[in-house]
């Protein structure tokens, strides 16, 4: 599954929509990653990366983001993370527009 030789599966739930890929280091000894998110949009994927090993406990580690490769840009559309970005930008600048107003 990985480039760098180590081991690691997927998985996809049809029924849930959600992928799954693990990763595991030196046999497991450095600990475990797993990329998981829901597959909402054909061309892009979001989700989040969780982790441990021997010494750290089971935690959120980061979030990803991916791009299916070979859609013309107006096939895709726009990428749904720069959506919710400009959706919270304009909340944001109505509420300091509010409060400049009080």
């Amino acid at each position: 599954v990985w480039g760098d030789g180590a081991k690691g599966t997927w998985n996809f739930d049809v029924p849930s929509q959600f992928l799954s890929v693990s990763k595991e280091t030196f046999g497991g000894w450095l600990g475990k990653k797993i990329w998981a998110g829901v597959v909402d949009d054909y061309y892009y994927l979001q989700g989040s990366v969780r982790g441990w090993s021997p010494i750290s406990p089971a935690s959120v580690q980061g979030q990803w983001q991916a791009k299916r490769l070979g859609g013309g840009p107006g096939e895709m559309g726009e990428a749904p993370w720069v959506q919710s970005t400009e959706e919270e930008d304009e909340s944001g600048g109505k509420a300091l527009a509010a409060a400049e107003e009080e």
